[in-house]
């Protein structure tokens, strides 16, 4: 009874591995041939230490190198990623930070978190289902993250929804609906006048 419970784990462990592989493939050959990508986007953090949830509406857009964050409710938040350089605006004290950012930190977005961590962790793939999979990359050792969880279209290789816990257990959601994938996106959307009481703080 041993040896076939072992011998079924084994298989057990060998067709998964599989099937994360095949999903990974998916997704990486998704992702690396997208010339755009542009969605409604839900973020939802929730603050561990002060047991606290925000929950922010807004776009994101995708485009060579560029990304942008934008949200408008509860306020206005915007993070503009864009040649090595990130502008981050909180429009509720007017503050705009802006810096200099490593090629790495600019990959870890919803779009390419999941290609940039997906071969250092274990990866389980949780179900499947309705055509979809749900995915849980764990971690150990990161200076930062604990664990990447998402649901990915098995037909598209879409992210559809994505989640992540950081070492203080601090959970940031984010959920994708109407995506529009390959579309041009239009220049004015990367364009933002800050007020003129805005506090610029940068190294």
């Amino acid at each position: 009874m041993k040896k076939l419970s072992l011998a079924l784990l084994l298989i057990w462990g060998i067709l998964s591995a599989q099937s994360s592989a095949e999903l990974y493939q998916r997704l990486s050959s998704r992702y690396s041939k997208l010339t755009s990508f542009q969605a409604n986007l839900e973020q939802h953090n929730f603050y561990y230490g002060l047991n606290k949830e925000i929950s922010y509406q807004g776009k994101i857009y995708f485009q060579a190198g560029k990304l942008l964050m934008s949200f408008s409710e509860p306020n206005v938040q915007r993070l503009y990623i864009d040649k090595g350089k990130a502008e981050l605006y909180d429009g509720a004290s007017h503050i705009l930070y802006k810096s200099d950012i490593l090629p790495e930190y600019s990959r870890m977005n919803p779009l390419e978190i999941l290609q940039l961590y997906w071969d250092q962790a274990k990866v389980q793939i949780l179900e499947n289902s309705n055509g979809h999979s749900r995915v849980k990359l764990s971690l150990q050792k990161d200076p930062m993250l604990k664990e990447i969880e998402a649901l990915i279209d098995d037909n598209t290789g879409l992210v559809k929804e994505l989640s992540y816990i950081d070492n203080s257990d601090n959970v940031v959601s984010y959920y994708f609906t109407k995506i529009l994938i390959d579309t041009k996106i239009p220049e004015d959307v990367w364009l933002y006048n800050y007020p003129e009481d805005t506090q610029i703080i940068a190294p």
